[in-house]
């Protein structure tokens, strides 16, 4: 690409350093090579490799390219070159393959590595770029390890990279429009139309939030980094074998005519030794056993084990119940007033009369209409089996000049039964609140207690 579109592209975050391979690449690949080859017909195609990425023609700066590394195959700044040229084609394998070869030969400048991390990030390797990152983040500046990261997927770090370079005294127009990028990447679009405001006008601020938004929406990883660097991704089948890093080994060995060969015996394993019998083999001699006048050998009597003594058993009283543990048995205060409930007001409840409504109520709510108080308490009935065995009633009520449904649990003998009563509702989550029945209510529905069952204990 030519300096002038590299210029634009660089004020508003759209290009790494490494993008043009001029930055650093042209005296590595003016160096004298160190490796055997044609030096300087290497160094030429070097340099118009370079001119030729310059003026954005990438296909050119591959061809040349090709040829200094071929002409000079363990120059490690051809190498990278090569990597940077197939970059900009948008052949992201080649680059791959062609920056690794190159920084195994010791090519480790901030620009092979950005470059390196663009390829992987191009083939859907997060990982392997953030790892690249990480490893080389001391050589490579704040602006273009930032974007590198928003470009793997890792926002916060490229946020926080680009912000702390953004606040440096020396901090230029392209760190603060690469956090300005890094934040759209990452969806904080105000912030990052206020930073790239700071360096560019209001028409093309709306320009730039255009291009961002088309990238951030291009879900291909090719595709994304290529925009960025301002190319088109192309089917790579990889960088020709011959090129390849394993084809030169780094020792060449000189011919060397092969000598006579050595006669047989040179070579041949010497006999073995045999070992002296006399001195190696040793006889031990046993002692013949003794026989008794009949000729017999005697068996020798083994000791017979010592009789066992007397066995003591242990004075032990039959098992007869387990020890009390101090306070079992006691019902706990939720247990009691459970008992209570079920003993005692649920009973009482039982014998709520509907015509004649006395008594304390819990009221659960108040309703439009009866059949939504009725759908109400059927509701309520299949959440609470305790509820349920309660009688429940609806009447009608006018407050201020609206006619409402009260739904009520009914037949509680005292206050303290229907306090109790909703005081449990409303640890459940229940609304309630409690009520005297008045005598003269006009049930228009009623609902029959359940009998409540209690658990065999």
């Amino acid at each position: 690409m030519n300096r002038k579109m590299l210029k634009n592209l660089a004020v508003s975050g759209f290009v790494l350093s490494v993008a043009t391979g001029c930055s650093g690449m042209g005296a590595m690949a003016d160096a004298p090579s160190r490796a055997a080859g044609k030096p300087a017909v290497a160094g030429k195609s070097a340099s118009q490799a370079r001119a030729a990425l310059e003026s954005g023609k990438a296909g050119k700066a591959v061809a040349l390219a090709e040829a200094a590394v071929e002409a000079s195959p363990r120059d490690p700044g051809f190498r990278a070159l090569l990597g940077q040229a197939y970059l900009n084609e948008g052949r992201f394998t080649s680059a791959t393959t062609a920056l690794e070869e190159a920084m195994e030969l010791g090519a480790t400048d901030s620009n092979t590595v950005i470059a390196l991390a663009l390829a992987h990030i191009a083939q859907n390797k997060p990982g392997a770029a953030v790892s690249l990152l990480q490893e080389h983040r001391d050589t490579i500046p704040a602006s273009d390890i930032g974007l590198a990261l928003a470009l793997a997927g890792d926002s916060e770090s490229a946020i926080y990279v680009l912000s702390e370079a953004a606040r440096a005294p020396d901090a230029n127009a392209r760190t603060r429009q690469n956090l300005a990028l890094a934040l759209a990447l990452s969806g904080r679009w105000a912030q990052a139309r206020i930073y790239a405001s700071q360096d560019l006008s209001l028409a093309k601020v709306e320009s730039r939030m255009a291009e961002w938004s088309k990238l951030a929406e291009t879900p291909n990883s090719q595709a994304r980094v290529a925009s960025l660097i301002g190319t088109e991704a192309r089917a790579d089948a990889g960088m020709p074998v011959r090129l390849a890093l394993n084809n030169y080994s780094e020792t060449q060995l000189a011919f060397a005519p092969a000598a006579d060969p050595a006669p047989v015996a040179t070579y041949a394993p010497p006999p073995v030794a045999l070992a002296d019998a006399g001195s190696a083999i040793r006889s031990v001699e046993l002692p013949m056993p003794e026989r008794n006048a009949d000729g017999v050998v005697p068996v020798t009597e083994l000791p017979q084990p010592k009789a066992a003594g007397e066995v003591i058993m242990a004075d032990a009283a039959p098992y007869r119940a387990a020890p009390r543990v101090v306070g079992e048995g006691r019902i706990r205060p939720a247990q009691q007033q459970a008992l209570e409930l079920a003993t005692v007001l649920i009973p009482r409840a039982m014998a709520f009369d509907s015509k004649k409504p006395s008594g304390w109520a819990v009221q659960l709510g108040a309703y439009d209409s009866l059949g939504i108080a009725k759908e109400k308490w059927s509701g309520l009935q299949k959440r609470s089996t305790m509820l349920a065995s309660f009688p429940a009633s609806s009447h009608a009520a006018k407050v201020n000049g609206r006619t409402f449904y009260r739904l009520t649990v009914n037949g509680l003998a005292s206050r303290a039964d229907a306090t109790a009563l909703c005081n449990e509702l409303k640890a459940k989550g229940q609304a309630c609140f409690i009520r005297a029945m008045g005598g003269a209510e006009n049930i228009q529905w009623a609902a029959k207690a359940n009998p409540v069952r209690l658990a065999s204990r």
